[in-house]
């Protein structure tokens, strides 16, 4: 299987949709000058032009000769921060206006399985941490999740390392911050084990994203398995 890697053009391109999100643009609005994203991203006009022409491609942006960049009726999908976009569970859950509190439920070292060592890429019995979360908001239960990550990624970083925290951040502070990934969606139900132990019986149903995260340089570094409260959120799809 091919490793995703997320290229500086393409690093560009997402960088222009969080300025988009941050300057508040909407359809029909006029993008900053070349001159000004130029000084705002440190790149070359050659290579801002390169991830501009991703977003035209995309159905973004529209070029109107001699006037400027506009945002087109696409950035009202992309914006709307659609399930193809790469975030961590915390950011997610902030961008659907929650105040999330993390709750570990468990972690420890297993040995990679027949399940989990395809997944990582990794020979069976290497050892990796299985972490055990819950996210809630305002008591109620929102992502109940499994991540299982090799454990030599994590030696050596923090004597003990924060399993409530980001994991996303941890790694990065070793140098293996994920920047990508691949994913399969499907509406469940919590396992019941982890419905009776964890007391989230009235969780009701879920929408779970499987998903395998890769280090910038193509290492697998995170599978995750997180399940979405059906009646705590909703995800966008771009359709072309």
């Amino acid at each position: 299987m091919d490793r995703p890697r997320e290229s500086g053009i393409e690093r560009l391109r997402s960088g222009i949709l969080e300025m988009i999100r941050e300057l508040g643009l909407s359809f029909g609005d006029r993008l900053p000058t070349e001159k000004e994203m130029v000084e705002r991203f440190q790149v070359s006009r050659p290579t801002l032009r390169e991830a501009l022409k991703l977003l035209e491609q995309d159905a973004i942006i529209d070029v109107h000769q001699g006037k400027g960049r506009f945002l087109a009726a696409g950035a009202l999908l992309t914006i709307a921060r659609p399930i193809t976009r790469f975030e961590s569970v915390s950011q997610m859950v902030a961008s659907h206006g929650y105040t999330a509190e993390t709750r570990l439920l468990g972690f420890t070292t297993v040995p990679a399985d027949a399940e989990t060592a395809p997944r990582l890429a990794v020979p069976e019995g290497t050892p990796l941490v299985r972490v055990e979360r819950l996210r809630s908001s305002g008591g109620q239960p929102l992502v109940y999740s499994i991540d299982w990550l090799p454990k030599a990624l994590v030696e050596g970083t923090e004597a003990t390392p924060d399993w409530s925290g980001s994991l996303v951040a941890l790694l990065a502070g070793a140098g293996r911050g994920p920047v990508a990934s691949t994913a399969m969606v499907r509406a469940v139900t919590l396992p019941p084990e982890a419905a009776r132990l964890h007391g989230l019986e009235e969780f009701g149903p879920a929408l779970l994203i499987e998903e395998v995260c890769y280090a910038a340089d193509g290492t697998r570094v995170i599978y995750a398995m997180d399940y979405h409260r059906g009646s705590a959120f909703s995800f966008s799809f771009v359709r072309k």
